[in-house]
């Protein structure tokens, strides 16, 4: 555990010093929304990115204007059970746990239906087998497990590692698309 900290604190400092950032992640959107199964998707699942985080706004605007269904989650409590829901524009998002834009479930609605859909995966960073150092709270791990469906994750490219810590509960992601690529796990 203490070594997944250190690590996370040592990513997230490699990831606040990205150069080019707003550029490297209008790539990624573009790569992204390039992707065979992006485009046989009815319903791509988002986050809400952090200042520091690939900003996925571009792509979610992009899938609406696509006719795609969006919807984005919403963390209902700190054991690790998010919902998500349906949004219409990135105006749907307000400031909700911890301090991350999510739907207001007072006015979007809840997704109940998760076939073909695509979710795409928040991360500090990847290794080549698709798995991930998140945030330690494990909300996209106990998601993912429970439904089958495409993942994807979205990194900088000098986040992509050959190899980070796993758990038992841990879950890879099928795809990474950086700046440069797509790597099919």
């Amino acid at each position: 555990m203490q070594l997944k900290n250190e690590l996370r604190r040592d990513l997230k400092t490699q990831r606040r010093a990205i150069k080019n950032k707003t550029l490297l992640d209008k790539k990624i959107c573009s790569n992204l929304i390039s992707l065979s199964e992006y485009k046989n998707a009815d319903l791509l699942l988002f986050y809400a990115a952090l200042t520091d985080e690939i900003n996925v706004d571009d792509c979610i605007k992009a899938a609406l204007n696509d006719g795609k269904k969006v919807a984005l989650p919403v963390c209902g409590d700190d054991k690790g059970n998010m919902s998500f829901y349906y949004i219409s524009s990135v105006c749907d998002l307000k400031s909700g746990f911890f301090g991350v834009r999510e739907p207001d479930p007072e006015k979007c609605t809840k997704v109940k239906d998760f076939s073909s859909s695509v979710c795409i995966v928040p991360a500090i960073a990847y290794d080549r087998n698709g798995y991930r150092l998140g945030y330690g709270k494990g909300y996209y791990d106990r998601f993912l497990s429970n439904f089958s469906f495409i993942s994807v994750g979205l990194c900088y490219n000098e986040l992509v590692k050959e190899c980070l810590p796993t758990g038992k509960y841990d879950i890879p992601v099928k795809y990474i698309i950086t700046e440069d690529s797509i790597i099919s796990v």
